[in-house]
């Protein structure tokens, strides 16, 4: 199976221009990335999430530059020919009238024959596992040798259309003891299939490719775990 990492990795691969990240976080896809030599510019609205990026690489000379800057307002004064939103970030902005404004600052960076990367959770499935229960998402390499246990427990509002709760962070050492536990409040708005087409449309963006998961699986509307779109 192909995790998130090279997935990016793979597309990416030969590609010598400026990559831009957006809503990069703490860099969990970037730094990979950066490490296997790409050069890019990282964009989150979050100082905090920027600062703990700039730790991380603090004793790096990697070719990134990082950007504390809100996507529903973006403005770098260039265009790409990559860009790439993964971890369906987007999802995080609870607004549907903010998530179109963030596609349409999208595409106006994204050079004529560029192409946009966006990465989203598929509703029908994901709203399976929104009901109050305690689920484990994954494990993932962390700094300084550890591992990071992320596992959520979420409740979704049919009215609001919104996702409420919580995601836990176990970081674990080498011996596969806890050292630190973290607990980050959580609300995020999943885009339906056919509400993310109309915006998509509306952003002038066109829609080249599209998987159902991060091995390249056709997207299947009733069963997909992902809506994977190149634009």
């Amino acid at each position: 199976m192909i995790s998130t990492f090279r997935f990016f990795l793979n597309e990416t691969e030969n590609f010598n221009d400026e990559i831009l990240e957006l809503m990069c976080g703490t860099g969990r896809v970037s730094i990979p990335l950066l490490e296997a030599g790409r050069k890019m510019v990282c964009v989150d609205y979050s100082k905090g999430m920027i600062d703990v990026f700039r730790e991380k690489i603090s004793d790096k000379n990697y070719n990134v530059e990082l950007v504390e800057a809100d996507v529903t307002k973006l403005d770098l004064y260039k265009k790409f020919k990559l860009i790439i939103l993964p971890f369906h970030s987007i999802s995080e902005i609870i607004s549907a009238k903010k998530q179109k404004e963030a596609l349409c600052q999208i595409a106006k960076h994204l050079d004529h024959d560029g192409t946009f990367i966006l990465t989203l959770q598929n509703p029908v499935t994901r709203l399976l596992q929104a009901d109050g229960k305690q689920r484990k998402i994954g494990e993932f390499p962390y700094c300084n040798n550890t591992t990071i246990i992320i596992s959520s427990q979420l409740q979704h509002n049919e009215t609001t259309g919104i996702v409420s709760g919580f995601q836990f962070y176990d970081i674990r050492n080498s011996e596969g003891k806890t050292i630190e536990h973290r607990q980050l409040e959580i609300n995020f708005r999943p885009i339906q299939y056919n509400e993310l087409q109309k915006m998509l449309v509306e952003a002038k963006l066109i829609v080249s490719e599209i998987y159902g998961d991060y091995n390249y699986a056709p997207f299947n509307e009733k069963r997909s775990g992902f809506i994977i779109c190149k634009c």
